[in-house]
């Protein structure tokens, strides 16, 4: 037997396993196993292959859902033989996990793969669930049945998701629960479709978001509210957290990018581990911890190589007194080896905020979508690999999936032979620049082995017997005076404003990196796309408030009444969800003397502390005393009922110590928090123009083309820009055709990134590229859109007309000063000229502040319109996709003590508010002194003890409840229902 605790040295040969390696690597087909190398059961994923041209289906981040039909979960023992534990018959299992008992594999299985949903890229209808299966009596459990919870504000929905109807809506595919990991305490983390939602952007399906259940099935709660492109793989690490892929796709960000983020199992504290910025592979995706501590995790390129590339190593937590990250810019941090040059030299490439700590460990092997590269650039050596799927081994070894050849889809410039898919091990988890000191465990030419777990107690290689089991979700009023026990809200908030981190890490010199006007370059920066989101030239000085988005899931209208079909939207903005404001909060703060509060730093102090709904997906931008947005956080966030989350230590400050919250003027006791659950404030202008503020007793407020654009556009400026009269500057304001589903107005404004409308670009023929959404509007940027400036009246985005060439004759580049070369295009702009529009004196009634704050919060929301066909505006913009909170705080899930008397339920919607007449309440157990039959809704009986939290006092007290159950459901008025089904039992109960 081949000990895992020896790496070969240089030149040495160690057994059978190394001759199937080589006869791989170099082209030679040959037979199918190699001498086990470890001394413990391996439950791994064995899917069919089809010779070395047929490039097999695997999941990776563009396809989470795609397999091989046949694909079996096999146990394989340290003598080569193996059994099939479950086999995949028409479907696919897939994503096993050891219970940390070792008695137990969870896995998720596709019921059919066989009958697919073409229109809909090719969901199974059967869909997949969640299973467990023990080990030493191959009982199988079955855990979720094809669950479905739909928002049921936005559409009518059919009984079930398969329905074929045309009068009611539903999917017709299946729903997907995946990625089973067990947690401390006796609970599942998993991911799963059953919102039906669809991810903001398209390069992936479904969205799939983090739920947790019992180890019984029961108790099942959604726990990543903020999970609104996708979710993958949850993963739990010894310190009780679980780390997981994300897609960060948010706001005008790539639709290619991954990052790695750990969240407690309650849903509390995410943070980002690996953020998805500025690299060549863009994905961060399957992910472990080896027996040190170490996490490792896998970067490669979505879709064109089937999850296979390259692994990093870093800390799971951070050394006292180290910078958690590196620096936004690639090149002012380490390199990392990630292949090597055709001379054999080590290929290299830097990262924007780098984990501290992070080292390739397989450098060997790119992460790119082309092929391998040979090894030491030696074509006689065969060509390196990639490697995927890791898995941490006892010793600190990694379990990993490697494939020799091109290991890539594309002919880059070669794709054969295809994936040939084997187990190994990277002893000790070492960094190695040399596929061939990868150890063999077994690679069958028939056959690709994937996903593969050491079936040993969790014990055995982490040297606990299981993870740190975290508190759940307290919600018990000890944090704070505006969140007492069992509140729907939670606070929010940070300690500066100026501590920052929102540049780009790269990008045009001639515009501060910012993303140019005019460019012929592919990808000319990162603003916005990859890393940083700056609107324009600004200091700080201009910061004046920040602005809180609430951010909306969009349900799939995938068949039916007024149905979106395999993807889009009843409605468009530039981010594909909807965006509305809770609020806007001036952050600079004055002394009784009227001098400027400095924080520990120095600056101005712009702490803020407000109160959100929980449960509800949101975002931040900093705004001037325009309310125009000067940068976005492009991510999701959340917080818990009863959470507080003050420790980002900045504005997306990953590369600065952080500055302590506690010692801000927001953290004391005489600040005032913002209510912005029960009100809205927005900045507004005072009548001698300053900056006031203007209360809202509302939910939020948006914004949208047809209701509050369109009307001041016919008021105010189609005198002098209409298509049957003059159409000064191009621009045309009263084209009401429709193409493309919108009004062509809207079209020439938000929608023509062509150059099709009015005064083309500068780069004809490729029209408005990077952020530009026209000539007149870029997308979330205000102060950098020509529509702004001209209801202002005045260039906003921090240059002059002077700072850069521009065409004398807007759209002609031989105009600019040095006859229009490309190098000149690419550093030019659009000048400020003319007067404020409308002009003064034209007889039209001019625009009010109030107005004109309101057009450049559109332009900041992605320029919202609802599609206008009849029928499409229920799920339009304005409609509500979002359930309300709802928190059953008292009973706990679980064990409670004996002397439970208290039955505590809260809930909040933020857009249409609740239906209080839609409560309902059931138990299904006698309460004494209720006079109320088993089965009966207790609603009625609660009494209101906070905002929005309700009690039921139980008569006598309960003791001793073997098995409890309660049902709390609650609608808005647009018809969203959300269900808590709490288990639980009290005292001696189990």
């Amino acid at each position: 037997m081949i000990s895992t605790k020896n790496l070969r040295k240089p030149g040495v040969i160690f057994g059978s396993g190394w001759f199937v390696l080589m006869s791989f690597v170099l082209g030679i087909v040959t037979e199918v196993s190699a001498q086990p190398s470890v001394n413990y059961d391996i439950v791994y994923v064995k899917a069919p292959r089809f010779g070395d041209n047929v490039i097999t289906k695997v999941q990776e981040v563009f396809d989470p859902i795609k397999g091989e039909p046949g694909t079996d979960l096999v146990l394989l023992h340290p003598d080569g033989t193996e059994e099939v534990l479950v086999a995949g018959g028409n479907g696919v299992v897939m994503d096993p996990y050891v219970s940390f008992d070792g008695k137990w594999v969870y896995y998720a299985r596709i019921h059919d793969q066989t009958v697919l949903n073409s229109q809909r890229r090719n969901a199974a209808r059967s869909g997949s669930d969640i299973f467990k299966i023990n080990l030493a009596t191959r009982e199988i459990i079955q855990l979720t049945f094809q669950e479905w919870t739909p928002n049921t504000g936005v559409a009518n929905w059919a009984d079930s998701h398969l329905e074929i109807s045309n009068t009611q809506n539903s999917l017709r595919y299946g729903i997907y629960n995946l990625a089973p990991c067990p947690l401390p305490g006796g609970k599942i983390m998993f991911t799963s479709s059953r919102n039906g939602f669809l991810p903001n952007k398209n390069f992936t399906f479904p969205n799939l978001q983090l739920y947790v259940m019992d180890d019984d099935g029961k108790n099942v709660e959604l726990v990543g509210h903020m999970n609104l492109g996708s979710a993958l793989h949850p993963t739990i690490l010894k310190d009780g957290r679980v780390m997981f892929s994300s897609y960060e796709s948010q706001g005008n960000r790539s639709r290619r990018l991954w990052g790695i983020w750990s969240i407690w199992p309650d849903g509390r504290k995410w943070q980002p581990l690996m953020s998805a910025f500025n690299s060549p592979g863009g994905a961060f995706h399957w992910q472990t911890q080896l027996s040190d501590g170490s996490l490792v995790v896998t970067e490669y390129y979505n879709l064109n190589n089937n999850g296979f590339g390259s692994f990093f190593k870093f800390p799971a937590t951070l050394p006292p007194g180290e910078i958690a990250f590196g620096d936004p810019v690639p090149a002012n941090n380490p390199s990392v080896q990630l292949g090597y040059f055709s001379n054999g030299k080590p290929q290299n490439a830097r990262y924007s905020f780098p984990p501290f700590g992070m080292e390739a460990i397989t450098q060997f092997a790119n992460v790119g979508d082309s092929a391998s590269p040979f090894i030491f650039g030696d074509s006689s050596l065969g060509r390196a690999g990639k490697v995927t799927q890791p898995s941490g081994g006892p010793n600190n070894d990694l379990l990993l999936v490697y494939s020799p050849g091109p290991a890539n889809s594309l002919n880059r410039p070669t794709k054969i032979p295809a994936y040939d898919m084997g187990l190994y091990i990277l002893a000790g988890g070492t960094p190695t620049n040399d596929p061939r000191d990868l150890i063999l465990i077994k690679n069958d030419p028939n056959f690709n082995e994937q996903q593969p777990r050491a079936v040993l107690p969790y014990l055995d290689i982490y040297g606990v017997a299981e993870p740190v089991e975290l508190p759940w979700l307290p919600n018990d009023g000890s944090l704070s005076p505006e969140l007492p026990a069992g509140t729907p809200y939670g606070l929010i908030g940070t300690s500066s404003f100026y501590k920052r981190d929102t540049k780009p890490g790269s990008g045009n010199t001639a515009f501060d990196g910012l993303d140019p006007f005019n460019t012929y370059q592919n990808g000319a920066s990162s603003n916005w796309g990859i890393q940083g989101s700056d609107a324009g030239k600004y200091n700080n000085g201009d910061i004046h408030a920040v602005r809180i988005l609430t951010l909306e899931p969009t349900s799939h209208l995938s068949y039916g009444p007024n149905n979106i079909g395999g993807g889009g939207r009843n409605f468009r903005n530039t981010a594909d969800e909807r965006m509305r404001i809770l609020g806007e909060i001036p952050l600079r703060k004055y002394d009784a003397q009227g001098n400027a509060i400095l924080d520990l730093e120095g600056n101005p102090d712009t702490s803020f502390l407000a109160k959100i709904p929980a449960d509800t997906p949101f975002t931040f931008q900093t705004i001037d005393k325009n309310g125009m947005a000067l940068n976005t956080a492009q991510t999701w966030h959340q917080v818990r009922p009863g959470e507080v989350r003050t420790d980002c230590g900045g504005c997306h400050a990953h590369s600065q110590q952080p500055l302590d919250f506690s010692q801000t003027a927001a953290a004391q006791p005489g600040y005032v928090i913002p209510d912005l659950a029960n009100t809205t404030p927005i900045v507004a202008k005072g009548n001698n123009g300053e900056p006031v503020l203007w209360t809202a007793n509302s939910g939020a407020i948006d914004v949208e083309y047809y209701r509050d654009i369109k009307p001041i556009l016919q008021r105010s400026c189609v005198q002098c820009h209409s298509i049957n009269g003059p159409a000064e500057a191009g621009l045309v304001l009263d084209d009401e055709s429709v193409s493309g589903g919108y009004e062509n107005t809207y079209n020439r404004l938000a929608r023509d990134s062509s150059g099709q409308y009015g005064i083309p670009s500068l780069v004809t023929p490729f029209g408005w590229r990077q952020t530009n959404q026209s000539r007149y509007i870029r997308s979330l940027q205000s102060r950098r859109s020509l529509l702004a400036w001209k209801v202002f009246g005045e260039r906003l985005d921090g240059w002059t007309n002077v700072d850069h060439p521009s065409a004398v004759v807007p759209g002609d580049a031989s105009t600019l000063p040095g006859g229009g070369s490309k190098n000149e295009i690419n550093i030019s702009d659009i000048d400020y000229t003319g007067t404020i529009m409308p002009p003064p004196g034209s007889g039209v009634p001019p625009l009010s502040d109030f107005e004109k704050m309101f057009i450049a919060r559109w332009i900041d929301l992605g320029t919202p319109i609802t599609r206008p066909e009849p029928g499409r505006a229920k799920s339009g913009w304005f409609g509500d996709d979002l359930r309300p909170t709802l928190v059953l705080s008292s009973p706990r899930a679980g064990a409670n003590p004996a002397g439970f008397s208290t039955i505590r339920v809260s809930a909040f919607d933020y857009y249409s508010r609740l239906n209080g007449a839609s409560g309902g309440v059931f138990a299904s157990f006698a309460i004494p002194g209720l006079g109320r039959a088993v089965g009966d809704n207790l609603a009625d009986l609660f009494q209101p003890v906070g905002d929005h939290i309700w009690e039921l006092q139980l008569p006598t007290p309960i003791d001793d409840l073997p098995n409890g159950e309660i049902i709390v459901q609650i609608s808005d008025l647009e018809g969203n229902v959300t269900l808590v089904r709490r288990s639980f039992s009290v005292g001696g109960g189990s």
